[in-house]
Parts: structure tokens; sequence; C-alpha cells
């Protein structure tokens, strides 16, 4: 049983190691636009062993997907300014015809949300409760996607070392559940109906949710003692 339960420690911190690393990635691509050096790494294949590592956790028509996007990109003359034009529609303009990446966006999407609203305060006192801050050159309200996936990095990271795996388990379907699968559906579902030019950030955006969504999953079955 002591072998059993050791090898299940270890398997828990090898995935968290993993799983940081896609939502460490992720939160990278929605903070700004992706920079020209990245995204030509990226034509080069440097994106490939993620892809590969979400496919295989059953996200292989959601790869697929942003593949061909970027392989559309990559035929494209300055594909990084447009890219970044696409990241402006989506993120940064018209809220009601874009995306917005803020949880309090989605909070009443009846009526105008007001930016820094409930979703934002939150955040904010998760992060203070927490001891974490938001680096000052990242001017956004708490409840951006950005900052929510690179708190579950964080916290992913610290947990691959709990000696409690079922307990940290618990604690990050919690923060999920609170925290990002309340709104992200639809946040994915805005980048989709915005249709910009190019299909990356909806591609990204439902990868995104089919990965927060799988994770999900795998978490509740890792929070069963009985496991």
């Amino acid at each position: 049983m002591a072998d059993e339960a050791a090898a299940h420690r270890a398997e828990w911190r090898l995935a968290g190691r993993q799983r940081a690393l896609v939502y460490g990635w992720l939160a990278t691509l929605y903070a700004a636009e992706v920079p020209p050096t990245t995204l030509n790494a990226y034509f080069g294949g440097a994106a490939a062993p993620m892809l590969e590592g979400l496919a295989a956790l059953g996200l292989a028509a959601e790869t697929v997907r942003l593949q061909a996007a970027l392989m559309a990109l990559h035929a494209v003359p300055d594909a990084a300014l447009e890219l970044a034009a696409d990241f402006a529609q989506l993120f940064l303009l018209d809220a009601r015809g874009g995306a917005p990446p803020y949880a309090s966006a989605y909070e009443d999407e009846s009526a105008a949300a007001p930016l820094f609203g409930a979703g934002a305060a939150r955040m904010e006192a998760f992060l203070a409760n927490s001891g974490l801050a938001i680096r000052d050159s990242f001017r956004e309200p708490a409840d951006h996607v950005a900052i929510h996936l690179a708190v579950m990095a964080r916290m992913v990271e610290q947990n691959a070392g709990a000696a409690d795996y079922h307990a940290a388990a618990a604690d990050e379907v919690d923060f999920l559940r609170k925290v990002l699968l309340g709104w992200v559906p639809r946040f994915a579902d805005r980048c989709r109906r915005a249709r910009p030019r190019f299909d990356f950030y909806p591609a990204l955006a439902t990868l995104m949710l089919g990965f927060v969504r799988a994770d999900e999953s795998l978490l509740i079955e890792l929070a069963d003692p009985g496991t």
C-alpha cells in the first residue's frame, strides 16, 4: 500500500508540472498579442509538443483546429500584425462585438456589464488572501482570463508537492468552478461569434475550454480519497 501511495504521489507531481505548463502557456497567449518571434517559432513547430500532449487528453479535434489556424496564418504576409488586429478586435475594442476577456463582462449579459465588477472584486480578494499581486506592467482588471489562468498555473505548481493530493485536487476543482468555468464557456462562444479574420483565437478559446473541462474531470477523480 505504501508503495502504491508513493507511486500515486509521483504521478500527481508529474501531472502537476505538465498541467501548470499548459495553464501558463494559455495565460501568456491571452495576456498580450503573440510576438512575431513566438509566432514564427510556432510556425516552426515549437508548439507541437504542447499540442500533442493536449491531443492525448482527448482534445485531438481542438488541437487540429488550432494547428490549422496556425497554418493559415503562416501563409499570410505580416502574420503577427494581422493576428494582433484580431486580438484587438476581440479583446480590446468593442465589447459588444468582441469577446471581453473579463469575468465581470459575463455577469449580466443583458446589459453593458461594468469592468471592475463583482468578478474583479472576488479575484482581488482571492489574490490578497493568497499573498499574490498582479504585476504593475499588466494593467488589466483582476478578473482578466490571463490572470485566472496564471493563478491556476501557480496553484497547480505549488500543489504538485502536496502530501495530501486528494485535498489539493479538491481545492483546484473548487477554484476552476468558482473562477473559470462560470464564464469561460460564454467567453469561448463570444470568440466564435465575433468572427475575427483568422480562426486562431476562436480555436484557442475552444481548446482552453476543452482543457479546463478535462482538467476538472481529472481533478474530481483525484479528489476522491478512494483513488
